[in-house]
């Protein structure tokens, strides 16, 4: 099981929560950068620093705000803060975070194949030449001139991809190590793309048990129920405004997409809320009293999530690592 940070807290207190999450047998910590907040290398960073054992991925970084070789640098210095705990994952991004950046949300899938041919041989220490749609190269090393040992940095580190269209997933089936579902789709979509996941992977002539299939799950335990409710409302809310591509998919009416959406950006995020039926909160999200958390759990476990993730919101982290962990599961 894993948790991850969406965006908030504050640095201090991600780090804070990490090792509260480590201690209770969490396996993996994972930063977001899908909105213009702070970044997924500094918090992970400062994580891998005060954390001993468990795994550290970027849930996800895009494929538009840096190039290729700066991301590779970056992967290759966080790896040399938790040595063989990294984990370089990838996506996309979404329009409306891109928008407001001067960057065109322009053959998404094309961009993310190249960066996938790209980062891991850069990784591996080798000079590339590319020319691509998205990715030009020419002769790009990585290395280390003032190395005593005269060695250019390298490292093998699994790649996981957050898809969430069918040619993404199908995709990412071919290549990835591991695959990280976006944040409040239901159990159904996963077993729907789990099948297209294995589609791609036989395509590369491999099986699904090659693919570890993680998921970001909306996460928000209390003892009140509606409080739990309410707290996965809002993020709901300001998710299916900002992540059109993802919302597609979790099979609501474009109807209540486009005035969620339409809302958040005119009126503000309290309109939006008002407007997320109570089915999304059933469908999307892990919310209610720590006992319906955990029943909801084990429902994405049974659709063939090996690894749930919990994206618990900002006020619910505690109680999400408090009453959702593998010692509380276990207890």
């Amino acid at each position: 099981m894993g948790v991850l940070f969406v965006g908030a807290p504050a640095v201090p207190e991600m780090v804070r929560l990490a090792q509260r999450a480590e201690q209770q047998g969490f396996e993996s910590v994972w930063v977001a950068e899908t909105r213009m907040t702070r970044d997924a290398f500094v918090p992970a960073a400062a994580i891998a620093q005060a954390t001993k054992h468990v795994r550290i991925g970027t849930g996800i970084v895009n494929v538009y705000t840096r190039n290729p070789v700066a991301l590779a640098i970056s992967f290759l210095s966080l790896n040399e803060l938790a040595p063989g705990r990294t984990i370089v994952g990838l996506g996309a991004g979404s329009p409306r975070v891109l928008a407001p950046q001067g960057i065109p949300f322009h053959k998404p899938l094309t961009r993310l194949r190249e960066y996938c041919e790209v980062i891991p041989r850069l990784m591996r220490g080798e000079t590339v030449s590319y020319d691509g749609h998205a990715v030009t190269l020419d002769e790009a090393r990585i290395e280390d001139v003032l190395s005593t040992h005269g060695r250019g940095l390298h490292a093998e580190m699994p790649l996981y991809l957050a898809a969430t269209g069918p040619k993404a997933m199908r995709y990412a089936g071919s290549v990835a190590d591991g695959m990280l579902m976006n944040v409040c789709l239901s159990t159904t979509y996963v077993a729907d793309k789990l099948e297209l996941l294995e589609a791609g992977a036989r395509d590369a002539g491999r099986s699904l048990a090659d693919i570890e299939v993680a998921m970001g799950i909306l996460s928000c335990p209390n003892v009140d129920e509606e409080l739990g409710r309410a707290d996965a409302r809002r993020f709901i809310a300001l998710y299916l405004g900002t992540m059109p591509n993802i919302a597609k998919e979790t099979g609501l009416p474009q109807r209540t997409l486009d005035d969620v959406g339409n809302a958040l950006f005119g009126e503000g995020l309290e309109a939006a809320v008002k407007l997320v039926p109570e089915e999304a909160i059933d469908t999307l999200a892990v919310a209610g009293t720590p006992e319906q958390c955990r029943k909801r759990l084990d429902e994405y476990r049974a659709a063939g999530i090996d690894v749930p993730v919990l994206a618990p919101v900002e006020g619910a982290m505690e109680a999400a690592i408090d009453f959702l962990s593998p010692v509380a599961l276990a207890g």
